[in-house]
């Protein structure tokens, strides 16, 4: 990609919503690192030489599953320091054969760009959903129970929290300052880039 805030709509659009199986290999081969690594919720492929045609492999059952997709990106943030691209993205998705209406879910995908050449490839590949999202995809119906649950767990936090005060843990005094905040924001900057470098996370400069 020569722009790739500009083009990765329709780069994404055309894997995930073509009515070509060749259109779909094509747009693999042509925008994805040979070594892509991916990471969904399901399923999972380390960045290693030729596992892109794994990440093909998973798109086609993808459109196996479901003969037809709608979706549509809602919004695009290009990070051009670190070569991150985020996509929010709405999509429908309809298990073949399944005699449940289809719902439409929303997921955040994150994609690790890689310069060759003057052009930019996707590196690594990872989706999030949050739960009531996920299971519009499989067991629409369930969504809105799912999410009751979600509601109930927070305000069951929230009980939890005030006891715990009632008792002496993590009460609230009440004594912070701006400069203590603003010094605690720098700790935890610095906290947070030493994980990530420890952890060896994926940064796009490599690919094991």
């Amino acid at each position: 990609m020569q722009d790739p805030e500009k083009e990765i709509s329709s780069v994404l659009l055309q894997l995930t919503t073509t009515s070509s199986a060749d259109v779909q290999k094509a747009v693999i081969e042509k925008y994805f690192c040979s070594d892509v690594g991916f990471r969904h919720p399901l399923c999972y492929v380390p960045p290693i030489d030729e596992s892109r045609e794994m990440l093909l492999g998973i798109y086609q059952w993808y459109r196996v599953l479901s003969p037809k997709i709608e979706a549509y990106v809602q919004s695009v943030v290009y990070d051009k320091e670190r070569d991150i691209l985020l996509l929010d993205v709405f999509q429908t998705f309809h298990i073949r054969l399944s005699p449940l209406k289809p719902s439409q879910s929303r997921l955040l995908v994150r994609l690790t760009l890689k310069e060759v050449d003057g052009l930019r490839y996707i590196a690594f590949q990872e989706d999030f959903y949050h739960p009531d999202d996920f299971m519009r995809l499989l067991i629409p119906p369930l969504a809105p129970l799912l999410r009751a649950c979600l509601s109930t767990a927070s305000f069951a936090s929230t009980v939890y929290a005030k006891t715990a005060q009632f008792l002496g843990f993590w009460r609230v005094t009440g004594r912070v300052t701006n400069g203590d905040t603003n010094a605690l924001a720098m700790e935890s900057d610095v906290e947070h880039d030493d994980h990530y470098r420890k952890q060896g996370l994926y940064d796009g400069n490599k690919t094991d």
